[in-house]
């Protein structure tokens, strides 16, 4: 009996694991470790914002996944080894490397560039490397870089130079067409896309804002026609003519919502255009341009592709030797290995909430510029002392540097005066190319001591001791994304006292004791000494304030 039942466990060991248990695995291991980051792409889907579909692209490259496993069914049988197990590891530390270090390494910036959703394709290659060997990552490769179709800031980059060109592109077709249809007259007094409309007595106007341009639409077109040309057989030089054209439809299609809904206020009023036909007029509009552009495939020679199994005839698709294939045996250690990844990775995607306040989720800066609105800590007053005026030569044309003056509300023996330099510049490379550290060493001054500090709400900068011909200085900064106007600017905050004050201790700011951890190994090798360490954490803790203050002001 004894035997027969280990030959029984032996047999079940062997059993071999489907390659759509495997992937099920993988989509469930990577939707826990990316929870958060997910999430936040699903904020913006209840509301008309270009990147509102970028929600779709997991749950497209997932399709991909099933696909690709229909017409390569090879993917099941290939060998496991060694080699696949160390790389996907290491894929696996890397991207964990960059979640975890990433926001302490470039602070609020991290979330900015959304360098979290850039660690997803590195986590699903690692799996696939995982659970269905080295040679998987070629059949498989297209739905793991079709994952970086979900990186919003390509999109942001691309919509900052174009969106006001189209905007205007659509609003002066609507203002060539309207008038001779009959439809709208277009008030140029109030601006470009403004329109006057009458309804029996009523008069009215709508106007024709980014959100109505159509790049909603187009940007949603592209996520899918990206994905639809992996089921679509032909020349590539046809497909792409074929989603060109698409392309064009959508934005026709946009138009004629738009003199749709002209008429319709024209004829039944504002409240019949508005309120019952706006929010459902893009998505019939979006899908009449979708049904039309199906019908024309057979003129661009373009045909569905079959998912059945593809005839291929190469070395990657060799299967390997049964004892080496994904038995039930040689998977278990890499599913424990991948699921306690997906664990830890789900600690420390979490711990982005932090990160991400004061932003949104495309990682766009909701906080004004500290100039436009100079706010204190609690307990301290502030007055603006000068405006310094050289800046241009070193941080570009529309830059600026404010310097203000804080002091305590109520004196005290340990009360100390700390300057505040707001330096805002549009340019983030010039931020970059003159850092305190170029300041120090281009007035001679002696740096003392230089570490990376903690400021909360997920804003880390640099702590300064040095010593000018003057004084023994103490400086706190730290930069990051701020919004001026429409536009994105960037923001250097420093502040800076010169004491012999020694405050008392009170608990230091953090973001999170993840962050401390990789904060303390980012330091370690920190050198120099600071006389008065109490007078630095005072002024970290008062940095502190001002950052909580500006980033619950911008909620």
């Amino acid at each position: 009996m004894t035997t027969l039942a280990l030959r029984r466990v032996a047999d079940v060991h062997r059993v071999p694991v489907p390659a759509s248990l495997r992937l099920a695995l993988l989509g469930c291991c990577s939707a826990v470790a990316f929870w958060f980051s997910l999430r936040s792409l699903s904020g913006q889907w209840r509301y008309e914002t270009p990147l509102a579909d970028l929600v779709l692209v997991p749950l497209l490259a997932a399709a991909l996944f099933v696909a690709a496993s229909r017409r390569h069914p090879y993917v099941g049988e290939l060998r496991l080894g060694w080699f696949d197990l160390m790389a996907g590891t290491a894929l696996l530390t890397g991207s964990l490397a960059l979640v975890a270090v990433g926001p302490v390494y470039w602070s609020k910036y991290f979330w900015a560039m959304r360098l979290d959703l850039l660690a997803l394709p590195l986590f699903v290659a690692g799996g696939i490397l995982l659970l269905f060997g080295a040679r998987a990552i070629v059949p498989f490769g297209l739905p793991v870089l079709s994952l970086l179709l979900a990186w919003p800031l390509p999109y942001l980059a691309f919509l900052e130079r174009l969106l006001g060109t189209f905007t205007s592109a659509t609003g002066g077709a609507a203002a060539f067409l309207a008038p001779r249809l009959h439809l709208a007259t277009p008030v140029t007094s109030s601006g470009d896309g403004v329109f006057a409309l009458h309804h029996g007595h009523e008069s009215f106007s709508l106007s024709v804002g980014s959100a109505c341009s159509g790049v909603n639409s187009l940007v949603g077109f592209f996520i899918l026609g990206v994905f639809a040309l992996y089921f679509v057989e032909g020349l590539l030089s046809r497909r792409l003519a074929w989603l060109a054209l698409g392309a064009a439809l959508v934005w026709a299609a946009n138009l004629a919502r738009i003199l749709v809904l002209f008429a319709v206020a024209r004829g039944f009023g504002e409240r019949a255009a508005i309120a019952l036909l706006h929010p459902i007029a893009g998505i019939v509009a979006l899908n009449l341009a979708v049904l039309l552009l199906l019908g024309l495939m057979r003129r661009f020679h373009l045909f569905w592709r079959e998912l059945e199994p593809a005839e291929i005839d190469t070395p990657l698709a060799l299967p390997g030797p049964p004892d080496k294939r994904a038995s039930v045996l040689r998977v278990s250690t890499r599913v424990v290995l991948i699921g306690a990844a997906a664990v830890v990775f789900g600690i420390a995607d979490g711990a982005l909430a932090t990160t991400a306040r004061g932003l949104t989720n495309d990682g766009v800066p909701a906080i004004p510029a500290f100039s436009t609105r100079p706010l204190s800590a609690p307990g301290w007053t502030i007055r603006k002392a000068e405006t310094i005026g050289w800046t241009a030569p070193y941080y570009g044309k529309h830059s600026s540097w404010v310097r203000y003056v804080m002091r305590p509300r109520r004196p005290s023996p340990s009360a100390f005066t700390i300057w505040l330099d707001a330096v805002r510049s549009p340019n983030l490379g010039a931020l970059d190319a003159y850092t305190l550290a170029h300041c120090y060493a281009f007035h001679s001054f002696t740096v003392d001591a230089a570490t990376r500090v903690d400021l909360g709400e997920g804003v880390f900068g640099n702590a300064f001791v040095y010593t000018s011909p003057r004084a023994d200085w103490r400086a706190v900064s730290w930069q990051w994304p701020v919004r001026r106007g429409a536009k994105v600017e960037h923001e250097r905050l420093v502040l800076i006292a010169a004491s012999d004050a020694r405050p008392a201790e009170l608990a230091e700011p953090s973001s999170g004791s993840a962050f401390n951890r990789v904060l303390s190994l980012l330091d370690w090798r920190s050198s120099g000494h600071d006389a008065n360490p109490r007078l630095t954490r005072a002024l970290q803790r008062v940095a502190a304030r001002i950052v909580l203050r500006r980033i619950e002001a911008a909620a």
